[in-house]
């Protein structure tokens, strides 16, 4: 009863004493500073106490005496759009991953290029056509989208590029190397100067040097001087108690230039804003479409299917042998009937209508007994006031190349060959952003 009665004196101080209490430890306490207390309470009359102890209600467990927590509001996570983009240019700026490194040599490489702003203008030109496809294909990988730029190294984004080494194409692939990673080479058909199928057999060697490295310098140190070599100056390094990073080996001149180079390209190009003023931008779509191209048919008839001038057509068909009609095809290992070509987007409908004509006047003069046409029916153009075939002057000498000199312009390029300008600008589209010095000129004369 005395316990009874003394629980009764020490309501207020429960009730008071509890809220401050805060975890299981102080509970605990709390109630063995009641216990205490209650032992040494004086005992009470026995009616006041049980008015008292009907009045209070005791908890069964002390935890149900902790203040209960504020209910939590579940608030979003803010949604992230993905940003969408107009200019590949700004799509590669902020795709970069590649690290910077202090070098000399980049800022010598930076300093050569903004000397000399009609080659920069010329491979940036050059690239247009192909960048959109290198990006997309170095995004679908997961890689650094800077290394889009390396061609501007390798053969400043010419598909047609030959080295005294006979490295060939945008990616400078020697046979053997080309042939390892499955790009066809024959006297009709040179995989390697296939813009899609050597950016993924590069992307694809890239990649494994990554792999190997696990390092992106070392990687493209690796893609100029080989694996192997890189290799072998890792270990020579390590013999000596030397670093096995790409800044503490010994390189030949050539491969210790080609990351600088890299870098350089790509502070000047994407982040040097008197350079990215000048630059135009690059659209954010497919530029070409892979097309069948029909069997036995040259790339000059080919090129009058999709309503083009014969230079664009081959700059986007370097791998063909223009005059080759045997349809070697496209990618690795491909031929026949599945031969492909690329063309502008916005010529690929009409170049597709113009090829099944051309497949049913075969098909026809087939039945009829007589050979298959050599040469593509007469081609639908897209507006016949836009389009030149048939009124041009039949140009029957081999085609010539003409590096532009200082001093030289169109009249006087014209003038020399006795063709005019207008057959200039249509065999040579580049032209129209104007010439630079060193610039090659595809032209035909009689």
């Amino acid at each position: 009863m005395r316990r009874v009665l003394a629980l009764a004196g020490m309501a207020s101080f429960w009730a008071t004493s509890v809220l401050a209490a805060g975890s299981p430890g102080a509970l605990l306490n709390l109630s063995y500073r009641i216990d205490v207390r209650a032992a040494q309470a004086p005992a009470q009359p026995a009616r006041e106490a049980s008015r008292d102890v009907a009045s209070i209600a005791l908890p069964a467990r002390l935890e149900d005496l902790l203040p209960k927590p504020e209910p939590v509001l579940a608030i979003a996570a803010p949604v992230v759009l993905a940003r969408t983009y107009t200019d590949v240019w700004e799509r590669i700026r902020d795709g970069a991953a590649i690290d910077d490194i202090d070098s000399p040599l980049v800022r010598r490489w930076q300093a050569w290029y903004l000397a000399r702003p009609q080659i920069l203008k010329g491979i940036t030109e050059r690239s247009r056509p192909y960048l959109f496809h290198v990006v997309e294909e170095l995004a679908a990988r997961g890689m650094p989208l800077e290394l889009a730029l390396l061609p501007m190294v390798e053969s400043g984004y010419d598909a047609n590029a030959l080295s005294s080494a006979n490295a060939a194409g945008l990616w400078q692939f020697i046979p053997e190397t080309g042939r390892r990673y499955g790009l066809m080479q024959n006297s009709d058909y040179d995989a390697r100067r296939d813009v899609v199928a050597a950016t993924g057999a590069a992307l694809d060697y890239l990649k494994f040097l990554y792999d190997l490295f696990g390092d992106w310098p070392l990687a493209l140190a690796a893609y100029n001087w080989g694996e192997n070599a890189v290799g072998a100056a890792i270990e020579r390094n390590r013999a000596k108690g030397l670093g096995g990073n790409y800044a503490a080996l010994t390189l030949p001149e050539e491969t210790r230039n080609y990351v600088p180079k890299l870098l350089a390209l790509k502070q000047l190009l994407l982040n040097t804003p008197e350079v990215r003023a000048e630059r135009e931008p690059v659209p954010n779509r497919p530029y070409f479409a892979v097309l069948e191209k029909p069997r036995n048919l040259d790339l000059q008839s080919a090129a009058k299917l999709a309503d083009m001038p014969l230079q664009g057509f081959l700059l986007l068909n370097a791998a063909h042998s223009p005059t080759a009609a045997s349809g070697s095809g496209s990618g690795k290992g491909v031929s026949g009937a599945q031969a492909s070509v690329l063309v502008p987007v916005e010529k690929a409908e009409l170049f597709k209508a113009n090829v099944e004509r051309h497949n049913n006047t075969a098909a026809l003069s087939a039945k009829a007994g007589k050979a298959p046409a050599a040469k593509a029916a007469a081609p639908v153009v897209a507006d016949s006031r836009k389009s030149t075939q048939g009124t041009k002057t039949a140009y029957k000498g081999a085609p010539i190349v003409h590096q532009v000199a200082r001093g030289e312009t169109l009249v006087s390029i014209a003038r020399r060959y006795g063709i005019t300008e207008a057959l200039i600008k249509d065999w040579n589209p580049l032209v129209e952003a104007g010439l630079d010095i060193g610039q090659k000129l595809f032209l035909h004369t009689n």
